[in-house]
């Protein structure tokens, strides 16, 4: 998120310790966009709060969007003789309207016991002071006795990114009982957009495709994302990006027999540009470790170690020629997608294009 106020981050891992130790609090507000990682969260809430196996109709959402503030205090002050717990979700919370903030303010003073309110808000810049009509700076009474009830009565989390190790402790969770090794995590890694939501469904496609072995192989991977590799295709990426010519078309001789190399050829290529069309930009320049990795989805240490490379590249080859460059990549992936298209000539004719860049 892009700004964000510190007092109320928190790490993925950290708030599932501490909902899995601690009493559920009565009313949360999440800063949190990834759909996944919320779904976990709730079901967390509910199996706490409502029991194992809990009723699917005591978890009950709405869309804060529709502005249905009464039905959602409704829902949550529903309180009888025979009356059951229940989850009550807000989703995409809002900037609320005077009468609609009043309502919840007045909710949070004498909040039901027997309900748990939860509000998510996906905004990029998480701002509690904003849902509530309240800054923090204001010497306005009233904004500041909001503030007070709401700190007082929310429990406020913003869930912070994941760093390198929470993602790849999180795949492997995600994995369950199957086996991945580090190259496997790392190249699964690589083809995914580090967007939770995305990868999980990345993570079902392999454990169904793995589903026999229980073990996620780099051929699995490779296999899954329409990739058959056992070459080495950094030595080919790194002849193109320093005009190696000859050096480049015999790596591609000698790996073409493989099935599908040219469509891998043409991915790793298209990745390699989009990292040094990134490099482009001075504020690259201000990322170190991991969220460098993650800028430019180098995953692994070999993809890394080409970094080098592209920087060098961009050094000596102006941005405008960029452009140029995904041309030749884009129409050499369509007329390979062709039928009757000769693959050595038309990769020949790639390499020989993009070396004279």
């Amino acid at each position: 998120m892009a700004k964000t106020e510190t007092k109320y981050l928190i790490s993925y891992k950290n708030i599932l310790s501490k909902f899995e130790k601690e009493t559920i609090p009565n009313i949360i507000l999440f800063g949190l966009k990834e759909k996944v990682l919320l779904d976990d969260l709730i079901e967390i809430i509910c199996n706490k709060f409502l029991g194992k196996n809990f009723d699917k109709n005591n978890l009950i959402s709405f869309n804060g969007e529709d502005r249905a503030i009464e039905n959602i205090l409704n829902e949550c002050s529903n309180t009888g003789l025979f009356s059951d717990r229940k989850v009550v979700v807000v989703k995409n919370v809002k900037k609320l309207l005077k009468d609609e903030k009043m309502s919840l303010i007045d909710y949070f003073k004498r909040p039901n016991p027997d309900t748990i309110l939860i509000m998510i808000s996906g905004d990029e810049e998480f701002s509690p002071g904003k849902i509530f009509l309240y800054d923090g700076k204001s010497v306005n009474e009233s904004a500041r006795e909001v503030q007070t009830i709401v700190e007082k009565n929310v429990k406020i989390f913003e869930v912070s990114n994941f760093t390198e190790t929470e993602i790849t402790d999180w795949i492997r969770i995600k994995f369950e009982d199957y086996k991945i090794d580090d190259k496997a995590l790392s190249q699964f890694l690589q083809f995914s957009n580090y967007s939770p939501d995305e990868i999980l469904s990345e993570i079902e496609k392999l454990k169904t495709y793995c589903y026999t072995d229980k073990e996620v192989t780099l051929e699995a991977v490779n296999l899954c994302n329409g990739i058959a590799k056992d070459f080495n295709e950094n030595d080919f990426i790194k002849a193109v990006i320093e005009k190696k010519y000859e050096h480049a078309l015999k790596i591609y001789d000698k790996i073409s027999l493989k099935k599908d190399v040219e469509v891998f050829l043409i991915f790793l290529l298209n990745s390699a540009f989009i990292v040094i069309n990134k490099l482009y930009d001075p504020a690259i320049s201000k990322y170190q470790g991991f969220l460098l990795k993650k800028e430019l989805k180098l995953w692994s240490d070999e993809q890394f170690n080409m970094l080098p490379y592209f920087q060098k590249y961009r050094d000596k080859v102006a941005q405008e020629k960029m452009k140029t460059a995904f041309e030749f990549i884009f129409s050499t992936d369509k007329i390979l997608k062709s039928t009757g298209s000769d693959k050595r000539t038309v990769m020949i004719k790639l390499i020989d294009n993009i070396c004279k860049l």
